[in-house]
């Protein structure tokens, strides 16, 4: 059984996240500077058995891909699946999950 890899891509940062081999829980493993996350990736997966990896994909709020998600996210993605195209990668609707954790903590 694999492991569901998270991928949360940003400009400068990206944040990693992993479930346990059963997908019951997802804990985070660490924060790395954007260019680092190839290496960091084909590390983690010569050492674990990851079976999909899930994309935070920055949508506006007209439902449409949004600059950040065309400038930076789909040449990430793409690169992905270049480097590992048995893979599959999902792409999560990540809309307003910024404001559910403000209020969350609120």
């Amino acid at each position: 059984m694999g492991r569901i890899l998270s991928i949360d891509y940003g400009r400068k940062r990206t944040g990693l996240a992993v479930t346990d081999p059963l997908k019951i829980i997802a804990t985070g493993l660490t924060t790395i500077p954007s260019h680092q996350v190839m290496d960091w990736i084909r590390a983690y997966l010569s050492r674990e058995t990851v079976e999909t990896i899930v994309v935070g994909y920055p949508l506006g709020t007209d439902g449409l891909s949004s600059e950040t998600a065309r400038i930076y996210v789909d040449p990430f993605v793409n690169t992905l699946r270049k480097a590992f195209p048995s893979i599959p990668i999902v792409l999560e609707d990540e809309r307003y999950t910024s404001k559910i954790a403000f209020q969350t903590m609120i």
